[in-house]
């Protein structure tokens, strides 16, 4: 199947998801596996992980409730969130590690051509004190009074 075709049965899906939910009902048809198929519908329209796992964890944060009767509010919805969180932080470690290698060069080069500016400046203020005679008395003072017996 092409991109467009799993779009579209994504589309599909959560047209039928949307249309058929009752969030009034209380049975898990409507309170879970409704809003699943929902989210299977956004993932192929998407192709977005990380947007889908946001966003029913933020959804099943919102509705849960430990303290409920049903098994979908005090026990799916919390496990959701944990799913749900579990995935976003492994993507973002993901991302973060991939950028961190991606930059590495660049970075290091960064690095050697501020070391060398430094290193140039160094140079040319060791050049410039080489030509001046009251430095040069100095030196020769400070080494004879390091090297006292």
């Amino acid at each position: 199947m092409q991109q467009t075709q799993f779009r579209v049965a994504g589309a599909v899906l959560a047209l039928i998801a949307v249309f058929t939910l009752d969030l009034s009902q209380s049975s898990a048809l409507h309170k879970l596996w409704l809003p699943m198929i929902l989210a299977i519908g956004i993932y192929l329209m998407t192709f977005s992980v990380m947007a889908v796992a946001a966003s029913c964890g933020t959804l099943a944060a919102i509705h849960l409730d430990l303290n409920s009767a049903s098994w979908v509010e005090s026990q799916a919805y919390p496990l959701v969130v944990g799913v749900s969180a579990l995935i976003a932080g492994r993507i973002g470690l993901q991302r973060f590690r991939q950028r961190i290698a991606d930059t590495h060069e660049e970075r290091w080069a960064n690095r050697r051509n501020q070391d060398d500016s430094i290193d140039d400046s160094i140079d040319h203020s060791i050049d410039h004190s080489t030509n001046d005679p009251d430095h040069s008395d100095h030196s020769e003072q400070s080494d004879h009074l390091n090297n006292k017996p």
